[in-house]
C-alpha cells in the first residue's frame, strides 16, 4: 500500500480495500485519540496493541515508511531519465483507476451523471487554471500532507494525483524523502561525501505531521461520507480525476514555462517520433497493469469467498 501511495492513479484506499483489511484500517484510524499519547512514551505495547490494534497500524506503518524509501530511489532515477516515459506510465494507471470505478458504478441515473459532470466541471477549472508551481511554504506543505492523506482512507482517490495538482508531487514524494534517505546513510557512517539538506528535512517532517493529523481527523470524517455517501463520493471522484487528466499529459511536462502554455493548447504527441510512440506504449503499459492487478485481487477474493 504505501508503494501505490506514491505512483499517481492508484489509491492506498482501494489497494487496501482489494486485500480485505480496508474495514480493519479504519476502524483502528477511528479509535486513535489522545490516551495513546501517554501508552507511547512509556512503550505500553501491550496496551497499545489492545486497546488501538497497536500492532496492525506498526505493521502498516512500516511497510509505508520502507516503500516510501525505496520507491523514491528509484522514482527518482526514473524522473532524471525518463520523464516522458514516467509521465506516460502515470497517465495511464490514473485512466484505469477511473475505469475501476466506472466500473463498480452500478446503477446510472440523471443524479449519478449529475455528480459525475460537477466533479468533471471542478477538474476542468482546476487543469485550465493556472498551474501551481512547486511551493516550499511551510503552512502549504502541511496543508499538502494532510489533503494528500485521504488517498488512504478513500478507495479510487490517489493522494499522489492531489500532489501532483498541488504542484508539489516531485518536492514531497521524491526530493525530500530521499534527503531524509541520505541524512539517515551520513548519520549511520555509510556516507561521507553526502551533505545534509536541512531545509529537505524540515518539509519531510512538516509533510509526516501534516498526513499524520489528516489521517486521525479525517478518517472519521471521510468514513462517514463513504458510509453514507459512497455513490456520491465515486461519482465525484470519477469527472474529477477525467477533468483533471490534462494536468498529468505526459507530452506537456515538456513545455518549460508551465504545464499548459499560454494559449492553453494541449502539446499532441507525434506517431512519426520514436520517443511519442514509445511513451503511447507505456501509457498502455500503465493502464492494463492496473487493470491486470484489479482484476488478479478481485478474483482472488472471489475463490476466498466461494471456500
Amino acid at each position: 500500500m504505501g508503494t501505490v501511495n506514491k505512483l499517481p492513479g492508484v489509491s492506498g484506499g482501494l489497494v487496501a480495500l482489494l486485500t480485505g483489511f480496508y474495514i480493519e484500517m479504519i476502524q483502528s484510524l477511528k479509535n486513535i485519540n489522545l490516551k495513546i499519547v501517554p501508552l507511547i512514551f512509556r512503550l505500553k505495547f501491550s496496551d497499545l496493541n489492545k486497546n488501538y490494534n497497536g500492532l496492525f497500524l506498526i505493521i502498516i506503518l512500516t511497510g509505508i515508511i520502507i516503500s516510501y524509501f525505496t520507491t523514491s530511489k528509484l522514482l527518482d532515477l526514473l524522473f532524471n531519465k525518463y520523464e516522458l516515459f514516467v509521465w506516460a506510465s502515470f497517465f495511464g494507471m490514473i485512466l484505469a483507476s477511473n475505469f475501476i470505478l466506472i466500473q463498480n458504478l452500478k446503477t446510472w441515473n440523471l443524479n449519478s451523471i449529475f455528480q459525475i459532470t460537477l466533479g468533471l466541471v471542478l477538474g476542468l477549472i482546476i487543469s485550465f487554471s493556472d498551474p501551481i508551481e512547486e511551493n516550499k511554504n511551510i503552512l502549504f506543505i502541511f496543508f499538502c500532507g494532510f489533503i494528500s492523506i485521504s488517498g488512504m482512507i478513500i478507495p479510487g482517490l490517489s493522494g499522489s494525483f492531489i500532489l501532483i495538482i498541488l504542484g508539489n508531487y516531485k518536492l514531497l514524494l521524491i526530493d525530500s524523502v530521499n534527503s531524509l534517505y541520505n541524512s539517515l546513510l551520513i548519520t549511520v557512517g555509510i556516507e561521507t561525501n553526502l551533505s545534509h539538506d536541512f531545509e529537505l528535512l524540515k518539509i519531510v517532517l512538516v509533510f509526516a505531521l501534516g498526513s499524520m493529523l489528516g489521517l486521525i481527523l479525517l478518517s472519521n470524517i471521510l468514513s462517514y461520507l463513504i458510509n453514507k455517501h459512497e455513490k456520491t463520493v465515486n461519482q465525484l471522484i470519477i469527472g474529477f480525476v477525467f477533468g483533471s487528466l490534462i494536468i498529468v499529459w505526459p507530452w506537456n511536462h515538456s513545455i518549460e514555462k508551465s504545464l499548459l502554455n499560454d494559449n492553453l493548447v494541449i502539446k499532441l504527441p507525434e506517431l512519426h517520433d520514436i520517443t511519442d510512440i514509445i511513451a503511447i506504449i507505456w501509457i498502455l503499459i500503465g493502464l492494463t497493469t492496473v487493470l491486470y492487478a484489479n482484476k488478479y485481487v478481485r478474483e482472488k477474493k472471489k475463490i476466498r469467498s466461494d471456500r
